[in-house]
């Protein structure tokens, strides 16, 4: 520990975020991911409506469709997974040396959380439950502080481009 647990993983925890928005920058592109995204839902509306249709033209366009929604989708599954891997490279090994220096760490949280209830089991509606906590271990306190510095950061990008200062 170099100040305290509670302080170095929310330190870690904004190193990790900025290094996670430079490989989504570099390595993707969110406007060409939300414009595939749209050609797709075209592609699905078109498809639903030749569906209802029996001709042979039909079943042609709606085969060219399919094959043009697949060439999409697998475009996007790609620069998801060149994001995926070079952001793999940086956060196995961080969350590894996170476990090993604040594996034994209790932080007292700032204020309590609402978290599911201690013993919560999927299968058995009578575990189900909200309960506060002041405490958690150090992935907790990184998920928060990871979780509440990305939304930080995204509303002051769209900020920043709502008013012109930032381009993409």
């Amino acid at each position: 520990m170099i100040i305290s647990a509670m302080i170095d993983i929310a330190v870690i925890s904004l190193v990790l975020v900025i290094l996670s928005q430079i490989i989504q920058k570099k390595f993707g592109n969110r406007d060409e991911m939300k414009e595939k995204q749209k050609l797709i839902k075209e592609k699905q509306a078109q498809m639903k409506e030749l569906m209802g249709k029996e001709d042979q033209k039909s079943k042609n366009d709606l085969e060219t469709l399919e094959k043009e929604m697949m060439q999409h989708m697998q475009e996007m599954m790609g620069g998801t997974m060149k994001i995926m891997k070079y952001s793999l490279v940086i956060f196995l090994p961080a969350f590894a040396i996170l476990g090993f220096f604040y594996g034994e760490a209790i932080i007292d949280l700032p204020f309590e959380i609402p978290w599911l209830a201690n013993g919560f089991d999927l299968f058995n509606l009578g575990t189900w439950g909200i309960d506060l906590y002041e405490q958690t271990n150090w992935y907790g306190w990184y998920f928060l502080v990871y979780l509440g510095i990305t939304i930080v950061m995204n509303i002051g990008k769209k900020l920043l481009k709502k008013i012109g200062v930032m381009n993409g």
